[in-house]
């Protein structure tokens, strides 16, 4: 039998952050520091039973901890929000105790409620009175989550997350007792497509990737830069779940980078696409509806393929420092 392979952990920047300020959504709340007490709900009604808390520092890309403790095992739900936006817009919830299991990764959706993305283990397994260290880590659509230093779900998220409001999430009328939440980010992402050939190596490494890495500060790969073990297709398929934007170059119709594509726009990752000039007329029917950067295969051509990369990635990077600052 293949081995089960483990989402990547992201890069984080060497910053951590103590989260000491606070927003309650819903629910009451005892806030100190760096920890928070949901105390339950504010209303009788059971569908009022929920506790939610946003913290000041916004979330991208990179691990979330915190240390939490419950009351009771059963109907009470303890984890960490991410992606959220507004009570109105969907955001992910990794949690210790929900849908009858121990642990599970779920979606809010508007107007269906909360949707089960993945669960494992008893609810009885669950030591009650203990603290419990959860661990989030997000990569571009990439989630795992660990509970007392062991991995027990990993998910591929089906689109980018709308928002970056992070957070801790409750339910039930017990108390629960979140401590030592702590929030290292990490660099967006970009993961490039091309054929492994000149002139498109000597683009990369001239053109792509210094605007990218040096000019905007993403972290940048492309698929003859992975160097481990095991099937290359699923790394492929991994380094795409786990960025923010892919650069393709379809100027030959390589038939990897197409399928590759395919992948970024099934996952609705932001594309922008490369193709020589001279090339144009082979651009298939199907990516037309794309916006795509023609290029001279020239010194001045080079320059165009900078500048308007530049602002393509650039929009990328501002959506990310937007919605991180909204």
């Amino acid at each position: 039998m293949a081995k089960k392979r483990r989402s990547p952990r992201p890069k984080t920047i060497n910053k951590t952050e103590f989260t000491n300020q606070w927003a309650a959504i819903a629910g009451r709340w005892q806030f100190e520091g760096s920890s928070a007490i949901y105390k339950g709900p504010d209303g009788p009604s059971p569908i009022h039973k929920l506790g939610l808390a946003i913290a000041a520092p916004t979330f991208r890309d990179g691990v979330i901890k915190t240390s939490v403790r419950i009351s009771r095992n059963k109907n009470t739900t303890a984890g960490i929000a991410v992606g959220y936006q507004s009570v109105e817009a969907p955001y992910v919830i990794a949690q210790l105790g929900a849908f009858d299991r121990a642990y599970a990764i779920s979606e809010y959706r508007p107007n269906v409620g909360w949707v089960s993305l993945a669960n494992a283990g008893l609810l009885e397994n669950i030591d009650v009175g203990k603290q419990h260290l959860l661990e989030v880590g997000l990569a571009g659509q990439s989630l795992s989550f660990s509970v007392d230093g062991v991995s027990v779900l990993n998910v591929v998220l089906r689109r980018p997350l709308e928002g970056a409001g992070v957070g801790l999430f409750a339910f039930d009328d017990a108390e629960v007792a979140f401590s030592n939440i702590t929030i290292q980010s990490a660099r967006p992402r970009v993961f490039v497509m091309m054929p492994f050939a000149e002139p498109f190596d000597t683009l990369y490494r001239d053109v792509i990737k210094p605007v990218a890495e040096e000019q905007l500060g993403f972290e940048i790969v492309r698929v003859d830069e992975i160097f481990s073990p095991g099937i290359i297709l699923e790394d492929i398929q991994q380094k795409i779940a786990t960025s923010h934007a892919v650069v393709a170059e379809i100027s030959t119709g390589n038939p990897n980078v197409f399928y590759e594509l395919g992948y970024a726009h099934a996952l609705k990752k932001p594309a922008v696409l490369l193709m020589r000039r001279v090339d144009s007329e082979k651009m298939p029917f199907d990516v037309r509806g794309y916006r795509a950067i023609f290029y001279d295969d020239s010194i001045g051509g080079k320059s165009v393929v900078e500048r308007s990369l530049r602002a393509q990635l650039d929009a990328v990077r501002k959506g990310v420092e937007d919605i991180m600052a909204s």
